[in-house]
């Protein structure tokens, strides 16, 4: 993988927000973040998140250090500097001490530190960018790092990975546990350059916003190294199945259509590229796909427990 940054496209974000009263800070953040959210090596569909640490004035004319943190939901390809709500840092920081903070309550204390109320949510890892010491911060959820991290020896593999560059943070939900185990991870090893979150993803920082991205190129990099010498090749998928005529196939459908106790969102297919993926798992029927939103699809690769007509439509779905 290749650092995309260019000092002359960074500097004409500089200038273009500069004449709308940006502040540099902000811009080579704005630039940062639309290099990663550029890149779906880096991130897919918007996801992940980035933050930069600045001075700003706040309405009543005070200077103020604020976190400037990309808001939940928003595209960080076509990142524009709405999309980087100010927060109180000190504020912020002042929620480490607590030993429980529940979702619900977090989101409220977040948005009570915005300077402009009537921004965006605030990212749910903006605990993690606060408490962490670095001005530039980014977070990515890279497959080819969940690819080492989420093996069956994934720990002792990442580790090995990355012992001489970043720190391995056991699983955590985001929030204010997983923030505080980050900064408790960086504490231990100051001279890391990022810290790798089992099963999530990458956090890459440092003090200017190239080198910050750069370490998010150069971490990302030696784990698609480790993917590509472990690479085997897919088996061919051999024969062929007959179509059942559309006169036997239509009541089964309709029979599992029907079902009122039916709440999944469930697609049937007969695409190559799912039979292939079904036939390398070894399974006998595809399953279905649930939708928990764009970054999260749930029930695909195993049999699932269905009701008869289910698993009809399922046979027949299988024979195209």
């Amino acid at each position: 993988m290749q650092s995309l940054w260019r000092d002359k496209d960074a500097e004409a974000l500089i200038a273009r927000y500069g004449a709308d009263g940006i502040g540099r800070d902000i811009a080579l953040c704005l630039y940062m973040t639309r290099l990663l959210g550029g890149d779906r090596r880096l991130v897919l569909h918007g996801g992940g998140n980035s933050s930069v640490k600045t001075q700003v004035f706040d309405v009543a004319g005070t200077e103020t250090e604020v976190l400037c943190v990309k808001a939940s939901g928003s595209d960080m390809a076509r990142a524009e500097p709405r999309d980087l709500p100010a927060l109180r840092l000190a504020e912020l920081r002042r929620l480490r001490d607590l030993s429980v903070l529940a979702e619900g309550d977090m989101r409220g204390a977040q948005r009570a530190c915005l300077l402009d109320g009537g921004a965006g949510d605030p990212s749910v890892e903006t605990l993690l960018h606060a408490f962490l010491p670095h001005k530039f911060i980014a977070h990515c959820h890279a497959n080819s790092v969940l690819s080492v991290t989420n093996q069956p020896d994934g720990l002792a593999l990442t580790e090995a990975l990355f012992r001489d560059c970043a720190v391995v943070v056991p699983y955590t939900m985001s929030g204010l546990a997983l923030a505080q185990s980050a900064a408790e991870a960086y504490a231990i090893a100051p001279d890391c350059t990022g810290l790798v979150l089992m099963h999530h993803g990458l956090v890459s920082f440092a003090e200017d916003a190239r080198t910050a991205y750069e370490n998010m190129v150069a971490l990302v990099s030696r784990a698609e190294d480790k993917v590509a010498a472990h690479h085997k090749t897919s088996p061919e998928i051999r024969g062929r199945a007959e179509s059942l005529p559309r006169a036997e196939v239509a009541p089964i459908l309709r029979g599992a259509c029907a079902l009122a106790e039916r709440q999944d969102d469930e697609a049937i297919t007969s695409d190559r590229l799912v039979f292939k993926f079904s036939h390398e798992c070894g399974n006998s029927r595809l399953s279905g796909w649930r939708r928990h939103g764009a970054l999260r699809r749930r029930r695909c690769g195993h049999a699932r427990s269905r009701h008869p007509h289910q698993e009809q439509a399922a046979d027949c779905a299988r024979l195209g």
